[in-house]
C-alpha cells in the first residue's frame, strides 16, 4: 500500500482535473456515485419465520423473545415470538470469494472496541473477531456472560446478557475491563450491526435519532454526500462562551425501524457517557447501520502555549460501570411513535416516573396541572460609562397587576415566573442572589405579591441561576470553587478552552461557571428556605436540563453522571422545600426530579443527515411532566409554531413586562423586542383557549397516537379520545366530516367537535 500511494501522489491542481473529469464522465454516462444497478452482496440483518441458523444454541427465553448465541463466536440471534421475526447481531454473508476475508472479521463481529495510547491524538478500531484470542461463554439467569480475551493487546472485557420480556439488556462492568497503557479504551459499540440495512436496498427502514424534539432519517433515500450522525448524549462536555454548545440531545435513545419490526436502543447505566452513531451506507461494501457508543475517554484540548492548543485523549479512564438495552417491537408498534411509547414504559418501570395525577384522568380534577406560564423580566443592569444603573421593566407590585389583568380575561390558570427578581437584577450580583431587588419592593414587595397570587390561585415561581458567577462580585474561588476542565482551565469567557474560541474582547464579562456541589451548598439551600419563607411556591432552575459537564473541581471532582445526579439533587431540593421545581431543557436525567420542563426545542437542528422532526420526546414524556417551549411572543413564525405546540401537547409560554421592553435595551437582558403585557394579552387570551380551555384536562394523559392524514397534516390523540388535527399546509384538509383550514386546527373530544 506504501509503494501503492508513492505511485499515484496527485498535486492540487491534478487532484482537481481528475474530479473536473469524473464529474463530466458521471454527467455523460448518466451514472451516479450510488449505483442502483450495483447491488449490495449481503442481505438484511433480519429473517423471517423459522430461520434461525442451525449452529446458534438456544440460552434463553422471555414473554415474547428467544435469545440464541454462536458456540464459538458468540453472535447473537433474537426471535421475537410475536411475529417470527429474527434478528441477527451480524449480517448473513455470502461466499468468501464474494466478499473480501478482511470485511468478515468486521461483519461478523458483536461488538466495536476503540484504543489509544496514552497521550496520544490517535484512535484505532478492533473488532470481536480478529483481535479476540479467546472467549469464554458462562450461562447466566436469563442470559449469558461472554468473556474476551485479546492477549496480543493485552486487553479483556466481560458482556453480560440478559433477556427481558421484550428487550436484550448488555452490560459492561467497570471492574471487568482490563486494559495496557498501550491499549486504552476510548469507547465501545455493542450489536453494531443489529437492525442494519445494506447498501442501495429499497427499504423503508428509517432512523429514529434524539435531535431536538426527535427526528427520522429515512434510509431508502440513498444520499453519498450525508456526513455521519454522531453526538454526545445530553450535549458536548465542552462550553464555551464564544460558541455556546447547542443542545441536540436530550435523551441517549435511537431507533431502526423495518417494515415488519423495529429495535430501540437506549442508554441506561451511565447513559451521560454515550454517543449516538449513524450513517448511510455510500458503497455496496458497506450497510447503513446505528449505534449506541459506550464513552471510556475524550478527547481533550490541552494548552501547549498561550493561544495553542492540541486535543489528546484523556490519561484518565471514566470510571463506572455501562449498559443499555435493545427494545423489540412488533406489529402496529414497529415505528416511531411505538418506540416512544416504549420508551415511555421503560421510564415509569424502569426509572420509576409517576403520572403527573392519576387519579384526575378525565375526572374531577383533571387538567388543573395545565397553565399559561407567564414570565415576567423585572430588573436588569445597564453598564455605564463608570457606573452601571439599575432598569426596573417590572416591579413586584406591576407584576401582581399583570396577573390580575390576565385572570379578569378568564385565564385563571397561570404561572408566574418572576426573572431578574435578584438583588441588582438579572446577572447583576451572581453568584449571590439575596436579598430580593429593593428598587423592586424588596423582600416584602415579594411577599406581598405571593400573597396577593394566591388570593387569584396563581402559583409563583422565581428563576433562578446557580450555575453562572462573575468575578467582581465575590463569593466565589474560580479554581477551587468553579469548574475545572480536564485541561485544568476553568470554564470562562476570560480563558480560551480550546483553539480559535478565545472571547471577544468587547464581550468578556469575566464570567465563571459553579461546580454545582458548591453552589447547592453555599448558596440554594440557604436561599430556598428564606423564598419559601416569603411565599414562593417553586423555582424554575437555568441550565439544569442543558448543561452536563465533566469537572476537575480540586474539591468538588464529578464526572458526567455525577454532575446529572447533582441536578437531580438540586431540583429535588426545590421540589421538597418550595414544592414545584422546573429545568431549563429536557436532558433525560432531570425526567422524575423536575415537573416542568421548559425552554424544550420544537425543531430538529441537524439538517445535513435527518429529513423530518418528530414528537418523540413530547410523546415518550407528556403526561409524565408539563412541557413547555419557547416564549410565544419570541417565535420567529408565530403561527406555525403555534400549531406545532398544539401538535405536539406543549403548553404557552409567554415572556412580559410592564413597562416597553426598550428599557432593557443594552442590559444585561437584552432579548426582547416585543413584551409590553398589554400589547399581548388578546393573544395570550386566544392561546390560553385552545392550549388551556379546549386541551387543559389532557396534560395529564399520555399521547396514545399520532397519524399523517396527508402530506402536512397530522392528528395527535390522548387516552379519553380526545384528537388534536393540525394542517401545516396551504390547502384546505377534509376527511370523513373532519375539515381542518390551511394553517389551521381542530380539536375533536371524543364525538364532539
Amino acid at each position: 500500500m506504501v509503494a501503492l500511494a508513492k505511485h499515484h501522489r496527485f498535486t492540487a491542481s491534478g487532484r482537481l482535473s481528475f474530479r473536473i473529469c469524473l464529474v463530466l464522465w458521471l454527467l455523460l454516462t448518466g451514472a451516479t456515485p450510488v449505483a442502483a444497478e450495483d447491488p449490495s452482496p449481503f442481505t438484511g440483518t433480519q429473517m423471517l419465520a423459522d430461520a434461525v441458523p442451525e449452529d446458534y444454541d438456544l440460552i434463553a427465553g422471555s414473554e415474547h423473545l428467544e435469545l440464541f448465541m454462536h458456540p464459538r463466536r458468540a453472535q447473537l440471534a433474537i426471535r421475537d415470538l410475536r411475529t417470527s421475526l429474527v434478528w441477527l447481531s451480524s449480517p448473513p454473508l455470502p461466499p468468501e470469494d464474494e466478499v473480501p476475508e478482511s470485511l468478515h472479521g468486521k461483519f461478523n463481529t458483536v461488538f466495536f472496541a476503540f484504543f489509544t495510547r496514552g497521550q496520544s491524538t490517535q484512535m484505532r478500531r478492533e473488532d470481536s473477531v480478529s483481535k479476540v484470542s479467546g472467549l469464554e461463554i458462562e450461562r447466566t439467569e436469563q442470559g449469558a456472560a461472554v468473556h474476551y480475551e485479546m492477549e496480543e493487546l493485552g486487553v479483556g472485557l466481560t458482556l453480560r446478557y440478559r433477556l427481558g420480556p421484550d428487550y436484550l439488556e448488555v452490560t459492561i462492568a467497570e471492574a471487568e475491563l482490563i486494559e495496557t497503557e498501550e491499549n486504552l479504551f476510548v469507547g465501545i459499540e455493542l450489536l453494531p450491526y443489529l437492525g442494519a440495512v445494506p447498501h442501495a436496498e429499497e427499504t423503508s427502514a428509517y432512523y429514529v435519532l434524539p435531535d431536538g424534539p426527535g427526528a427520522l432519517t429515512y434510509i431508502g433515500r440513498q444520499v453519498g454526500y450525508r456526513k455521519p450522525y454522531s453526538t454526545v448524549s445530553y450535549g458536548t462536555d465542552r462550553y464555551s462562551f464564544a460558541r455556546p454548545s447547542e443542545q441536540r440531545t436530550p435523551l441517549p435513545v435511537y431507533g431502526i425501524a423495518h417494515e415488519d419490526g423495529a429495535v430501540m436502543g437506549v442508554a441506561t447505566v451511565g447513559s451521560g457517557e454515550s454517543s449516538i452513531e449513524a450513517g448511510i451506507s455510500i458503497d455496496p461494501m458497506t450497510f447503513s447501520r446505528a449505534s449506541l457508543r459506550l464513552i471510556y475517554r475524550r478527547l481533550t484540548q490541552f494548552p501547549l502555549r498561550k493561544g495553542v492548543f492540541k486535543a489528546f485523549f484523556e490519561t484518565d479512564r471514566v470510571g463506572g460501570d455501562r449498559g443499555m438495552r435493545f427494545f423489540f417491537l412488533a406489529g402496529k408498534e414497529a415505528n416511531w411513535v411505538g418506540m416512544a411509547q416504549r420508551f415511555r414504559r421503560h421510564l415509569i418501570e424502569d426509572r420509576g416516573l409517576e403520572r403527573l395525577d392519576a387519579s384526575s384522568q378525565a375526572g374531577e380534577g383533571a387538567g388543573e396541572d395545565a397553565a399559561l406560564r407567564l414570565r415576567l423580566i423585572m430588573g436588569a443592569q445597564k453598564p455605564g460609562l463608570i457606573w452601571r444603573s439599575f432598569v426596573r421593566a417590572t416591579s413586584f407590585a406591576e407584576a401582581a397587576k399583570i396577573a390580575a389583568a390576565y385572570v379578569d380575561l378568564g385565564m385563571t390558570q397561570l404561572d408566574v415566573v418572576l426573572v431578574g427578581w435578584e438583588a441588582d437584577g438579572y446577572q447583576g450580583n451572581l453568584p449571590k442572589r439575596w436579598p430580593p431587588d429593593r428598587r423592586l419592593g424588596g423582600a416584602r414587595g415579594l411577599a406581598r405579591l405571593a400573597e396577593q397570587l394566591d388570593g387569584l390561585d396563581v402559583p409563583l415561581l422565581v428563576e433562578a441561576d446557580y450555575t453562572l458567577a462573575f468575578l467582581q462580585n465575590g463569593g466565589f474561588f474560580p479554581l477551587t470553587d468553579g469548574v475545572i476542565q480536564p485541561n485544568l482551565l476553568p470554564v470562562s469567557d476570560l480563558v480560551a478552552s480550546a483553539a480559535n474560541v478565545e472571547v471577544p474582547r468587547e464581550l468578556r464579562k469575566n464570567r465563571f461557571f459553579l461546580n454545582p456541589t458548591f453552589a447547592r451548598g453555599r448558596y440554594l439551600e440557604r436561599e430556598a428556605p428564606r423564598l419559601s419563607g416569603l411565599g414562593v411556591d417553586g423555582m424554575e432552575l437555568r441550565w439544569a436540563g442543558e448543561l452536563l459537564l465533566k469537572d476537575v473541581n480540586p474539591r468538588f471532582p464529578l464526572e458526567r453522571t455525577d454532575f446529572a445526579a447533582s441536578w437531580r439533587e438540586m431540583l429535588t431540593l426545590i421540589g421538597d422545600t418550595l414544592g414545584s421545581a422546573a429545568a431549563q431543557g429536557g436532558n433525560g436525567y432531570v425526567l422524575g426530579a423536575a415537573d416542568t420542563i421548559t425552554q424544550l426545542p420544537l425543531y430538529r437542528s441537524d439538517y445535513l443527515f435527518s429529513d423530518e422532526t418528530v414528537p418523540f420526546y413530547q410523546i415518550a414524556t407528556h403526561g409524565l411532566v408539563r412541557l413547555y417551549g419557547e416564549a410565544t411572543n419570541l417565535d420567529s413564525d408565530p403561527q406555525r409554531d403555534f400549531l406545532t405546540r398544539l401538535d405536539y401537547g406543549m403548553l404557552p409560554t409567554y415572556e412580559l413586562t410592564y413597562r416597553q421592553p426598550i428599557v432593557l435595551n443594552r442590559t444585561t437582558y437584552n432579548e426582547l423586542y416585543s413584551a409590553q403585557f398589554e400589547e399581548w394579552i388578546e393573544r395570550a387570551a386566544t392561546e390560553y383557549a385552545v392550549s388551556i380551555g379546549q386541551l387543559g384536562h389532557t396534560v395529564d394523559q399520555f399521547i396514545v397516537g399520532r397519524r399523517q392524514l396527508a402530506p402536512q397534516v397530522f392528528a395527535t390523540t390522548y387516552e379519553d379520545g380526545t384528537t388534536v388535527y393540525v394542517n401545516y399546509g396551504d390547502e384546505p384538509f377534509e376527511d370523513t366530516g373532519i375539515r381542518v383550514e390551511p394553517l389551521g386546527y381542530l380539536v375533536v373530544e371524543g364525538n364532539k367537535q
